[in-house]
C-alpha cells in the first residue's frame, strides 16, 4: 500500500498465538451489541408493566456501550501510551466480565443501562489495546493479514453470538449476559503470551513528537464518513425486507448471514491488493457500497435484494483493514495508542449514528428504502469526493 509509514523493515515480532488472540479480543465490541440484540423484546417484556418507557430505555441499554466507546477511545489511548497496552489490557478484561454479568442480576432498566455504560470503558479500552497491540507487534504484509483477519472475524462472529442471544433468551433472557463472563478465559492466555512491546531502533531514537494530526485527520472523516455507511448493510436488513413484504425471521436471518459471510471475502480482496495505492482500493470500496446499497433500496426483487447486501458487504470487508492500516502507518510507536483510539472514536460514532440518520431520512422520506437509496448515492459521491480532495503531499501515493 502507497503511504509513508514510520515503520522501518524488520521481522515479525510476534506469532500466531498472539495474533489470533488479539482477534478474539478485538470482538468485545461485536458482543457488546450481538448479544443483546434478540433479547431486547424479551427485556421490553419483563419491565414494561412498571416501566411505560421501557422499550427506549432497553434499546438505549443495547446502544451506549458504542457510544460510550466513541468517547472515550482517545483517552484510553493517551493511557495506553503513557502506561503499556499489556497491563491496561489485562485489568480491562477482567473488568469486562464482571460488568457484562451484572445485568443477570439487577432488577431495573436503569441499573442495567449504568452496567453497560461501564462496560462500554471496559470494552474501549481492550478495543484500543488490543488493535494498538497488532500495530505493535506487525509489519508490513504481516500487519495486514491480522487486520483483514480482525474484520472477518467481527463479521463471521456477529452471526454466532446473534445466535448465541438468541438461544439462551428463549430460556430466560438473563442467561445471556454470562456470556461475557467468558472473557475471563483470556486473562490467563493475555499474561502468558502477551508482552510489552519493543520499539524499534527508529522509534527509539525519534525525538519532538508531535501527533501527525495533518497525516491522519483526513483519515478519521473517511473512516467516520465510511462507519455510518458500513452499518446499513448490517442493521437495516429486517426493515427493508418488512417494506417487500417479507417478515419470516428464517428467511432474514439467512439473509443477513449471506451478507455476512461477503465481510470477509471482502478482507481476502483487501489483502490481495494491500500493496496497491491507497486511493484505488478506497475507490474500490466506496464504488461496492454505493452499487450494493442501491440494489438493496431499488431491487426489483428479493434475489436482486440479496446480490445488494453481497455486493454492499464486500466494499464493506475491503474498507475496514484499508482504513486501520492506513492510519497505523502514520504513527509512532509513542503515538499509536492515541491514534488507534481516534480511529476507534470515528467509526463508532458512525456506528452509532447510522440507525439514527436512517430513521431520520425514512421519516423524510417516504420509508428505510428510500433512507437506503439516499446513502447509495452518498457512497458514489463520497469515492469521488474524497478523490477529489486527496492531500497532495510526500506523505501519501496518489
Amino acid at each position: 500500500m502507497s503511504i509513508a509509514t514510520n515503520d522501518v523493515a524488520g521481522s515479525t515480532t510476534a506469532g500466531t498465538g498472539q495474533g489470533l488472540l488479539l482477534v478474539l479480543l478485538s470482538l468485545v465490541s461485536v458482543a457488546a451489541t450481538t448479544l443483546l440484540a434478540p433479547i431486547i423484546p424479551m427485556m421490553v417484556a419483563e419491565f414494561a408493566a412498571a416501566d411505560p418507557a421501557a422499550e427506549q430505555k432497553a434499546v438505549l441499554a443495547l446502544a451506549i456501550p458504542a457510544l460510550v466507546v466513541a468517547v472515550t477511545a482517545p483517552f484510553m489511548g493517551k493511557v495506553i501510551d503513557s502506561f503499556g497496552r499489556r497491563n491496561l489490557l489485562v485489568a480491562s478484561l477482567i473488568a469486562y466480565a464482571l460488568i457484562g454479568v451484572l445485568p443477570a442480576f439487577l432488577g431495573s432498566l436503569e441499573q442495567i443501562i449504568v452496567s453497560r455504560v461501564a462496560l462500554g470503558f471496559a470494552e474501549a479500552a481492550i478495543m484500543t489495546a488490543s488493535t494498538t497491540l497488532i500495530g505493535d507487534y506487525f509489519r508490513g504484509a504481516d500487519r495486514e493479514k491480522w487486520f483483514v483477519a480482525q474484520a472477518s472475524a467481527a463479521s463471521i462472529s456477529a452471526i454466532v453470538f446473534f445466535g448465541i442471544g438468541g438461544a439462551l433468551g428463549e430460556v430466560n433472557w438473563r442467561y445471556t449476559y454470562y456470556v461475557y463472563g467468558v472473557a475471563l478465559l483470556a486473562v490467563p492466555l493475555a499474561l502468558a503470551i502477551l508482552r510489552e512491546p519493543a520499539k524499534t531502533e527508529a522509534e527509539r531514537t525519534a525525538t519532538n513528537l508531535r501527533f501527525p494530526w495533518n497525516s491522519v485527520i483526513w483519515l478519521y472523516v473517511i473512516a467516520f464518513v465510511g462507519a455510518i455507511i458500513f452499518f446499513i448493510p448490517q442493521i437495516q436488513v429486517a426493515f427493508l425486507l418488512n417494506e417487500r413484504g417479507i417478515t419470516s425471521p428464517q428467511t432474514i436471518g439467512l439473509t443477513t448471514a449471506i451478507g455476512a459471510v461477503a465481510v470477509p471475502l471482502g478482507s481476502i480482496i483487501f489483502k490481495l491488493r494491500a500493496q496497491r495505492i491507497f486511493w484505488h482500493n478506497l475507490l474500490i470500496a466506496f464504488a461496492l457500497m454505493a452499487a450494493g446499497l442501491a440494489l438493496m433500496a431499488w431491487g426489483p426483487e428479493y434475489y436482486s435484494f440479496v446480490a445488494g447486501i453481497v455486493v454492499a458487504n464486500l466494499g464493506c470487508g475491503i474498507f475496514l483493514p484499508l482504513m486501520v492500516t492506513a492510519i497505523m502507518a502514520h504513527l509512532h510507536f509513542d503515538l499509536r495508542g492515541r491514534g488507534t483510539g481516534g480511529w476507534q472514536t470515528a467509526f463508532f460514532i458512525g456506528n452509532f449514528v447510522s440507525p439514527l440518520f436512517i430513521l431520520g431520512l425514512a421519516g423524510a422520506a417516504g420509508g428505510t428504502s428510500a433512507a437506503v437509496g439516499v446513502f447509495a448515492i452518498a457512497a458514489a459521491v463520497a469515492a469521488v469526493v474524497t478523490l477529489a480532495i486527496r492531500p497532495r503531499n510526500d506523505a501519501v501515493a496518489v
